[in-house]
């Protein structure tokens, strides 16, 4: 026999000892299917536009609803523009105060922390504090990996233009982002979040620092001074890296790079 329930009697059917019950129940007994589901769905490219759905909604069943989302959205995204060394932590707990009934949002918010920290290198330890948090809430190991691979293998995607200036452009703004995104899974790595990324990226940052660019060579210095400093702190940084900074050191004709080196070096 088929049961019906009316729209408005699922709230207090959701939140029954017995649905509860039952629904533990099939979770114990279908671990394996739901993770490699939850696995898939991780994987699924988020739409970008997804705030903008409300106007195409038709049924005016679901108009408030989708509605909600739009300005829940929309609210989330302005806090992520406010934040500051003075706001960044009551902002953080907003943001985790108006996720508390849209869990759904989490991936799609996940994805503009991302991208804003390519943009806005000075934020990064805001946004890492941000995303500790959520972390720690939803503790969704697979879905930041899976967005931070993503905008890893974006950044490091190259498309062939035959303009000089146009791809003069395309290299600065991969830096920019590289060195954004460097910053950011080294506050996460940090923080315990994620691990083994760090590395990775500083040797792409040391190779960049045979560029012939003398902006592009200070940007990534800059970016390893900083780096380090949140890996090592006061303490020396491993061999390996000071062995190759130093051959660069010795070799490098643009002396603000080579003093910012030596900061590195000298851990100072």
């Amino acid at each position: 026999m088929t049961v019906h329930y009316s729209v408005e009697s699922l709230s207090s059917l959701f939140l029954s000892d017995e649905f509860i019950s039952d629904k533990n129940s099939y979770k114990q007994l279908h671990k394996l299917e739901i993770s490699s589901l939850e696995r898939f769905l991780n994987t699924i490219e988020i739409n970008k536009q997804y705030f903008r759905t409300g106007i195409q909604v038709k049924n005016p069943k679901y108009k408030k609803k989708v509605y909600d989302d739009t300005s829940v959205i929309k609210q989330l995204k302005s806090s992520l523009n406010k934040m500051s060394g003075l706001t960044y932590k009551k902002l953080s707990e907003d943001i985790c105060k108006q996720l508390d009934n849209k869990k759904h949002l989490y991936p799609i918010l996940l994805q503009y922390i991302l991208e804003q920290s390519l943009c806005h290198h000075t934020y990064c330890s805001y946004y890492a504090h941000l995303v500790g948090i959520l972390h720690n809430k939803y503790n969704n190991d697979e879905l930041i990996f899976s967005q931070i691979n993503k905008i890893d293998e974006s950044i490091k995607k190259t498309t062939i233009i035959e303009s000089d200036y146009e791809s003069l452009c395309q290299k600065n703004k991969q830096t920019d982002q590289l060195i954004g995104f460097s910053i950011f899974i080294t506050e996460l790595e940090g923080k315990g979040i994620i691990k083994d990324k760090v590395n990775e990226n500083i040797n792409s940052l040391i190779d960049k620092l045979s560029s012939d660019n003398e902006d592009e060579l200070y940007k990534c210095s800059v970016c390893l001074y900083n780096i380090f400093k949140v890996l090592y702190k006061d303490s020396d940084i491993s061999e390996e890296y000071k062995v190759k900074l130093t051959t660069i050191k010795n070799s490098i004709k643009v002396m603000k790079v080579k003093f910012k080196i030596m900061d590195i070096l000298e851990r100072r």
